[in-house]
């Protein structure tokens, strides 16, 4: 029987995956991936590319590459050992021996030699790291990337992604299975945050960081190799029992992780028709839906006729005492049930105060992985008249260009609301949530008045306070199935517009045609949802 070992993915996946992946009995699935979860593959892969070239290109002392040894295991492991014992500064795409002991194989992004000896596991992840509202986090450059060259940033703290140390932690636990741990456990991240600059964001692995649930004391704040523990030995349990043909440890529970979960067909599907998991996927955690099956809600209808008052001081609320916001999620989902129930979506529970004026604008920005702007949509409504003007430039690069961009658009703005105030008209300018009037005040001078950043309308918290929805209250959700406007393309999303951006850039026109008609119905669904609020 072959030997259970984990990769680093499965402590923070579903373990019920887990137990499809070892339970003979389950017909492996064969289906295309989804084109959005291609995508954020294809998005993750460019980027870890570039941090490699960009590496590469400092001829930094003791890189080792080992990426091209992948197609041969026992030559990969050889080598990635080899480059250890040799003290190499940062090995990339190594591999490191199977951990039969403990369960565990693993092919780290990064290892970084520590000053005393031993090894750091780094990875690389295509989402941010930092959070600006704090400071103070440890991180190095690519030319110094040792823990000891770590400096604390001004402006930005380090984001504690529970996925993301989770997958540190597994790594840590195959260096020091092969003796080649450094003397404590901190790994690093390199995330997108300064995509022109990467950095190594440190963690210590071993310092309490997760807020968890607690069988003794309700609640615990555990380390992410404390967390990674006891996720990775209970996943080694459901896939021997899984092997050996016993009664599963798990049963399937939808949650937002089988939106792009392989096995979906073959799990989440074979739920009752009015399982609550499954109706509702993604609205509550595993833990919640779990500790609500424990208090007799299994179905939409339960929990629609529920009292969340009752079931917060029942068994129910003893089960998810470490969630701080555990109140307003459940009456969330008590919503959300109700609207299941009722068989929509979308529905409007009071009437919104949408300020009015003569010329209505609304406006959305799109940007690329680089996190410039390159295209500024300009919806304006004037009696019933609406012209659609963009600020469009796919070959943007830099920062100046980018400025140069947004002036235009900026400049444009400001000339409506000055012609409207000669003619003594109103203006007001609309979007949704909070990127456009963000990007907007980066671009000085701005303009004034009604056109001034400050000034302008989110629709969004008039959403939020108006509208109660099961698919969330993005703007495709509530524009879509409350206000009932349609995208012209067949797959409109942000990861998608960002391949046809790439596209465009190397003078596609169909993709840069595509980027158009996408942002034109992005301001078309604001004006809709407007409308609808109104109505």
């Amino acid at each position: 029987m072959r030997p259970v070992l984990l990769s680093g993915y499965a402590a923070k996946s579903c373990p019920r995956a887990v137990h499809n992946e070892y339970d003979e009995t389950i017909a492996r699935p064969d289906q295309p991936v989804p084109a959005e979860l291609q995508a954020l593959f294809d998005t993750g892969i460019r980027f870890e590319a570039d941090v490699f070239d960009h590496w590469a290109a400092l001829d930094v002392p003791g890189y080792v590459d080992l990426r091209d040894l992948d197609g041969d295991k026992r030559v990969h492991i050889g080598a990635t050992i080899g480059a250890m014992r040799a003290g190499a500064t940062v090995i990339v795409g190594g591999r490191l021996p199977d951990d039969h002991e403990g369960g565990r194989t693993g092919k780290p992004d990064l290892l970084i030699r520590a000053d005393e000896g031993g090894y750091h596991p780094a990875d690389i992840k295509a989402h941010h790291v930092l959070d600006k509202k704090y400071d103070n986090a440890p991180a190095s450059s690519l030319k110094t990337p040792a823990f000891r060259d770590a400096a604390p940033l001004p402006a930005g703290g380090a984001r504690h992604r529970e996925e993301d140390l989770l997958q540190l932690a597994h790594y840590w636990r195959m260096l020091q299975a092969c003796g080649h741990q450094a003397a404590h456990p901190h790994g690093a991240i390199i995330g997108d945050d300064q995509p022109d600059d990467p950095r190594l964001i440190w963690y210590d692995l071993a310092s309490p960081a997760f807020r968890t649930f607690s069988r003794t004391s309700g609640v615990a704040t555990r380390s992410a190799l404390e967390r990674y523990d006891h996720e990775h030995e209970f996943r080694r349990r459901v896939a021997d029992t899984a092997r050996r043909g016993d009664e599963p440890l798990v049963r399937p529970v939808g949650q937002q992780e089988c939106a792009t979960c392989r096995w979906a067909t073959a799990c989440v599907t074979t739920l009752p028709g009015d399982d609550l998991s499954g109706t509702l996927r993604g609205t509550l955690g595993v833990r919640e839906y779990l500790a609500l099956r424990s208090a007799g809600i299994h179905t939409t209808a339960d929990l629609a006729g529920s009292d969340p008052a009752a079931l917060l001081a029942g068994t129910y609320g003893g089960e998810v005492t470490h969630l701080r916001n555990r109140g307003f999620r459940l009456r969330k989902a008590v919503v959300a049930a109700q609207l299941a129930r009722d068989g929509v979506m979308v529905r409007r529970r009071a009437t919104a105060d949408v300020p009015r004026a003569d010329i209505e604008i609304d406006i959305d920005v799109e940007w690329g992985a680089d996190d410039l702007v390159y295209l500024w949509g300009v919806l304006v409504t004037d009696g019933g008249t609406r012209t659609y003007t963009p600020f469009f430039d796919p070959s943007i690069d830099g920062p100046g260009a980018e400025a140069d961009l947004a002036r235009r658009c900026l400049d444009h703005l400001g000339a409506l609301a000055r012609d409207a105030a000669v003619r003594g008209r109103s203006l007001l300018v609309f979007h949704y949530a909070q990127p456009e009037p963000r990007h907007a005040r980066r671009f000085p001078p701005l303009p004034s008045g009604a056109a001034h950043p400050d000034q302008w309308v989110d629709l969004l918290p008039l959403v939020r306070s108006t509208v109660d929805s099961r698919a969330g209250h993005g703007l495709k959700a509530v524009a879509s199935h409350g206000a009932g406007h349609a995208w012209r393309d067949p797959d409109p999303g942000g990861l998608q517009s960002q391949q046809w951006h790439t596209a465009a850039r190397l003078g596609d026109a169909s993709a840069a045609t595509r980027l158009l008609t996408y942002n034109e119905d992005d301001v078309l669904a604001t004006a809709a949802i407007r409308d609808w609020l109104r109505s």
